[in-house]
Formats: structure tokens, C-alpha cells, sequence
């Protein structure tokens, strides 16, 4: 057994324990094999153990094992061929905007392509998207977002789940706003990646008040209808961001969780 398969199998469990056993197993299997996949640990083009050697590491059934490798099909990681194995499809391919995937990733060390292609993305859609807020939005459009905004200024700044709840909202708020069907349901897919994303920057930031600061110019550009300072508003607010991100992609913030995951796959 490799060094791999052997790490796994330090930290597996009774998969009799608890209420729903099943379920539970199988959900364990998927995170801990997901985010070996996320993290590298099992390279792109990689050939997964075979079913037999990962019932045995996890101490799982056939059944519950399926279905963890399906999960993980679905979501573009892998792919199984008769004859050939499981293989772990390369990055290209995953589909990192899943919400389960985001979880997942939250708990390794940050993946700095991805963290750039997060900000790279932002910056074309989102000041687009506040550029036609400014245009179109109604008053009820501009009355979300600035609860959303009133939120985050309310918001502790020690509490990182109301002001990531409210960071998130005041972003899908003005993809909404924007009148666009295509930007609204980027709005709905992209949110769990905006949380993502909030999770580190809001924790990350030296000056919150610099960025509430900057989310009320936001607000304030696309209230007064103008155009082109709503663009250019948001597009500086998401450097805000982008520099802070950056930042704690290249700290390697999640390095000790990583590792933490590594050693024990039962927390997963």
C-alpha cells in the first residue's frame, strides 16, 4: 500500500457508528477523496486505488463507496472506465463552482490559479453588472442592495458569518439589479464562490472600513443613476479584494488545515 493509501487508512472509522451510517460514510468519502483530488495529492490523470483497496481503507461497503465515487463523477473529478480504472480528471474539467467543491476547498490550501481566475472573472462581470445596475434597477432593486449594505455596516467585524452573509447579498443584489437574465443567474451560480472568496478577504482584511467604505460608493454610483462611477466603483472595490486575496493565497492561510486533513480524514 502507498503512502497515499496508507494516510487514509489511519484515520478510518467504524462505519457502523451513528444514525445514518450510510449516508454519512459516503459523504466522508467524497470530501476526504475530493479534496486529496483538490489539493494535488492525487495528481491530474492520477489512477485512483482500486474499489476493493478503498473499501478496505475506508472500511466501507461496495454501496456506500459507489456512491462516493459517483458524487465525485458528477462533479467532473473523476472519471471510471471498465478495464482502465478511476482515473482523476485534469483541473480543467472540475467543476469548482459546485458549492460542495467550494466547502471542500475552503479546508485546503488555497489553489492561486483558482483564486485568480475568481478575481479575473469578477472584474469582468461584476462592473459590468453595477454599470447596468445603475441603468436599470429598480427602486425595490436599489432597496436590497442598500439593506445588504446597511448589514455589512451593522455587521461586527468579528463576526465573519454576518458580514460574509451580507457581503454575498449585496453582490447578488446588484447582478440582479442589473436586469440582465444572464449576469441574475451568474448571481444565483456565482454565490458560493463570492462566499469563498469572502471567507478569506473579510477575515483578511487590514482596514474593513476602507472596504465597507468602498461598498457604499458603490451603492452610491448606481442610486444616483451614474453610470459610468458605478463601473469604475465596483472595479476599485474588487481590487480591494483581489489584493487581499492574493495575500492570503500566497500565505498559504490553509496550510495547517491541510494538513490537518491529511492526517486524519475522519474530520472530513
Amino acid at each position: 500500500m502507498d503512502a497515499v493509501t496508507a494516510s487514509i487508512g489511519q484515520g478510518k472509522q467504524d462505519p457502523s457508528v451513528g444514525d445514518g451510517a450510510t449516508s454519512s460514510l459516503k459523504d466522508r468519502i467524497a470530501r476526504d477523496l475530493g479534496q486529496r483530488i483538490l489539493a494535488g495529492t492525487y495528481a491530474q490523470h492520477a489512477l485512483l486505488p482500486t474499489e476493493a483497496e478503498l473499501c478496505v481503507i475506508y472500511g466501507a461497503s461496495r454501496t456506500a463507496l459507489r456512491d462516493a465515487l459517483l458524487t465525485l463523477s458528477a462533479k467532473g473529478l473523476i472519471e471510471a472506465r471498465k478495464r482502465a480504472g478511476t482515473r482523476v480528471r485534469v483541473s480543467s474539467e472540475w467543476n469548482r463552482l459546485d458549492a460542495q467543491v467550494l466547502e471542500w476547498m475552503r479546508d485546503i490550501e488555497p489553489d492561486l490559479d483558482f483564486v485568480r481566475g475568481l478575481i479575473e472573472a469578477r472584474l469582468v462581470i461584476e462592473p459590468a453588472a453595477a454599470q447596468l445596475a445603475a441603468k436599470m434597477a429598480t427602486s425595490g432593486d436599489l432597496a436590497v442592495i442598500e439593506a445588504a449594505y446597511e448589514a455589512m455596516r451593522v455587521a461586527p467585524e468579528d463576526d465573519l458569518a454576518a458580514c460574509l452573509d451580507a457581503d454575498v447579498r449585496f453582490h447578488t443584489a446588484i447582478l440582479r439589479a442589473s436586469r440582465n437574465p444572464v449576469f441574475a443567474n451568474l448571481g444565483n451560480m456565482l454565490a458560493a464562490a463570492l462566499s469563498f472568496s469572502f471567507r478569506l478577504t473579510t477575515s483578511a482584511t487590514a482596514n474593513y472600513q476602507q472596504t465597507l467604505s468602498a461598498h457604499g460608493d458603490v451603492l452610491e454610483a448606481i442610486r444616483m443613476r451614474r453610470v459610468d462611477e458605478a463601473h469604475d466603483q465596483m472595479k476599485a472595490l474588487i481590487g480591494i479584494a483581489s489584493n487581499d486575496l492574493l495575500a492570503v493565497a500566497r500565505k498559504g492561510r490553509h496550510q495547517q488545515p491541510a494538513a490537518a486533513a491529511k492526517a486524519d480524514p475522519s474530520r472530513a
